[in-house]
Order: C-alpha cells, then structure tokens, then sequence
C-alpha cells in the first residue's frame, strides 16, 4: 500500500516538472509587431533592428529585425528555430536605405553598417546607400528608441520617427 502512494506520488510530481518544463520553453519567446511611421506617414521599406542591451560571456547581445511594408508595419516572429526572440530590453534602429552599397544582412553585419554610420554622422556610407530616414535613429549608439518585450506577442510596438528626432 505504501509503494502505490509513493509510486502516485512520484508520477504526479514528474507531471508537474513536465508541465513547468514545457510552458516554460513556450512561453520564453517574445514575438513583435508594430508600425513605422515618419512625420505621421507610414515607412515603406525601412529596416527595423531589435539589440539586446544583454551581454552574454562579455559580448553585446544579438540583434533580431525585419523590414517594413507598404503599410508601415514590420512583424518579428521566428528567429532561425525558434518561435521568436528572447524578452527584454531592446535598444532599436530604423533606417531606410536608397541606392547600391552594402546594407546589414548582405555580407556585412550591423556592427560594421553602425561603424559606418557613426563615421558619416548617421547618413550614410561614401559610395554606398542614403539613410532617408534621421540619423538620430540609425545606430544603437545614438537611437533613443527602445522597447521591452515580454514573453508571448508584444503588439503594436509603434515607432513614430520625426525630423529633429523631437
């Protein structure tokens, strides 16, 4: 009688370890959405850049972004295999990019498109593509953007740009 209970007991307490076991690597993804606009219009293919302010064995945490549709709105929910990217607080960067030259994501990485920026003052790269879009917003170093995500969808996480960054 004793080892029914003990055997019951045991079972139910590794259901319970299973159950937190699982919810807790569903609900470790955050997924965002949100809207672009540029003195109240909607940003048609602008990059928009999420960067961990979390550093990770002393290196700058990742950076997870998309681009823009004809609507302003940019959606971020799967990153490689997993079904999103980990909450937090995000610095974030938007530009939108006119013209041929290297940009993030073709052969260059945001690291080497931000040392760029921040030679040019945020406007663009000599030879290469224009930043439409304010430079105030253009690098993790000058941005005033930010957003924290929690675990599951993070909706309507809009970012209204203006000139003057005001």
């Amino acid at each position: 009688m004793i080892s029914q209970r003990l055997l019951s007991q045991v079972a139910v307490f590794l259901g319970l370890i299973a159950l937190i076991g699982c919810s807790k690597k569903d609900g470790s993804f955050a997924t965002v959405s949100g809207v672009v606009t540029h003195n109240g219009n909607p940003v048609e293919g602008a990059r928009v850049a999420f960067h961990s302010t979390v550093e990770v064995d002393g290196k700058q945490g990742t950076s997870f972004g998309a681009q823009t549709d004809s609507n302003g709105k940019y959606v971020i929910a799967t990153v490689g295999k997993d079904p999103g990217m980990p909450p937090g607080l995000y610095k974030v960067t938007v530009v939108k990019w006119e013209g041929k030259g290297p940009t993030a994501g073709e052969g260059v990485d945001q690291g080497q498109i931000d040392a760029m920026l921040s030679d040019t003052g945020g406007t663009g790269i000599k030879g290469g593509p224009v930043n439409l879009l304010p430079k105030e917003y253009a690098t993790v170093g000058s941005t005033k953007l930010s957003a924290t995500l929690e675990a599951g969808k993070n909706e309507n996480v809009n970012f209204a740009l203006k000139t003057g960054g005001k």
